[in-house]
């Protein structure tokens, strides 16, 4: 009787251990968006919502015998509630991965939660370089964009074609910081000169004290290293002082949205860098657009499309890799080329986990000057990857181990 009692428990526990892949295997993808749905940056990024939702259903909307499920939470452009909400999906809500994530200090924090599950994050919204730098890991990946790309394409390319004598307004934390060293490294290169900089709290309503002193240092260069609403008014203050009538504004970002909530005529022959416009010779580019304009009723910004690549690279790794499994899932990531209407094509580095793309230099256009709807932008330069991208050997990235 104890002989068979043991049998049948030994047959019990094999059985047991057999069930939980079965089970595991039988766990649907989860993909979750955190983004900024009702902060600074909310009129940028609360699409992205949509963005990932087109990823999935143009995928199939199945993976792995079961239907893909999309969670989105919005951390109101905050690192704390970025940390919790990122905690909550990766632990209540059990995701396999967390894409966007604008603001660099959330999107530090949200990368420290996927260190800590073991699970994935790809960054899009958050522009730090330190993703893919001294605070990267293997389980997350920069997508689209990072501060050097911005600062390094747009600045090379200002000081030779706009003026030398710069003066920089920062957006003061870890995104704004992050680009002020990067935009003065290449002014330094170019053989250029910083008249001053002003460190300026994010969410400033007022910067008239911030432009007058530009304004009394007279640069050729003025470079706002903000964007969403802090960008939209410290431009048009200084449209209102007439510092447009005196020198050049590059932007950090400035995405059609903001065009088109405070006019062209506002951003009129401002310069700005990006990864992406609707109007780029990528195939499939203006399909997106096309589809975007018909649901939405305007043209898609280029953070939208980078989350839909983001999106659906993942899934395509997922699907490659056969598993879910986070470690064969990021092998797949890692040295893979894709080509989609995003980049083409595009290129995910092992060393660093850094997407690398093309660069595009863009100039706002007049008012008069825009003849269909949303086409406001004019490509000026394009910058290929190996420009716009930090060498691998130079970011400080120590990947490890998982």
């Amino acid at each position: 009787m104890r002989r068979k009692y043991l049998i049948t428990i030994f047959i019990i526990i094999g059985l047991a251990i057999l069930w939980v892949p079965l089970v595991a295997a039988e766990e649907p993808v989860k993909v979750a968006i955190l983004t900024d749905m009702s902060g600074p940056y909310a009129g940028i990024t609360a699409s992205n919502v949509e963005a990932a939702k087109m990823a999935i259903e143009d995928f199939g909307g199945m993976l792995l015998g079961k239907k893909i499920e999309f969670f989105y939470r919005d951390h109101h452009c905050k690192p704390d509630i970025a940390n919790q909400r990122a905690k909550e999906l990766y632990e209540r809500e059990k995701v396999d991965i967390i894409i966007d994530v604008p603001n660099s200090a959330a999107g530090l924090a949200v990368s420290e939660q996927a260190r800590l599950h073991k699970r994935l994050m790809i960054s899009v919204g958050s522009g730090t370089t330190e993703h893919s730098g001294a605070k990267c890991h293997r389980y997350c990946f920069d997508w689209a964009y990072n501060d050097y790309m911005l600062a390094t394409s747009v600045g090379l390319w200002g000081a030779d074609n706009l003026g030398k004598k710069w003066y920089t307004i920062t957006a003061d934390y870890a995104w704004g910081h992050d680009l002020f060293k990067h935009f003065t490294a290449a002014l330094r290169k170019k053989g250029g000169i910083l008249l001053g900089n002003d460190n300026v709290a994010l969410g400033t309503a007022d910067f008239t004290p911030y432009l007058l002193k530009a304004k009394r240092a007279k640069p050729e260069v003025l470079v706002l290293l903000n964007s969403g609403k802090d960008g939209n008014n410290s431009t048009k203050q200084a449209v209102e002082f007439g510092l447009k009538k005196e020198m050049k504004i590059i932007h950090a970002l400035l995405f059609v949205p903001s065009i088109r909530a405070v006019g062209p005529e506002i951003f009129a022959d401002d310069y700005v860098a990006g990864a992406w416009y609707w109007k780029v010779d990528t195939p499939g580019a203006r399909e997106f657009a096309d589809r975007w304009l018909k649901k939405f009723g305007h043209r898609p910004n280029w953070m939208n499309p980078a989350n839909y690549s983001a999106t659906l690279q993942y899934l395509k790794a997922v699907k490659r890799a056969g598993t879910k499994d986070p470690e064969a899932v990021i092998k797949q990531l890692e040295g893979h080329t894709f080509r989609d209407l995003f980049a083409n094509p595009g290129y995910i580095r092992p060393e660093d986990h850094m997407q690398v793309g093309k660069a595009y230099i863009f100039r706002a256009k007049r008012p008069e000057e825009i003849k269909e709807k949303d086409d406001c932008f004019e490509i000026v330069g394009t910058i290929p990857p190996e420009q716009a991208y930090m060498d691998p050997k130079k970011t400080g990235c120590r990947m490890g181990g998982f």
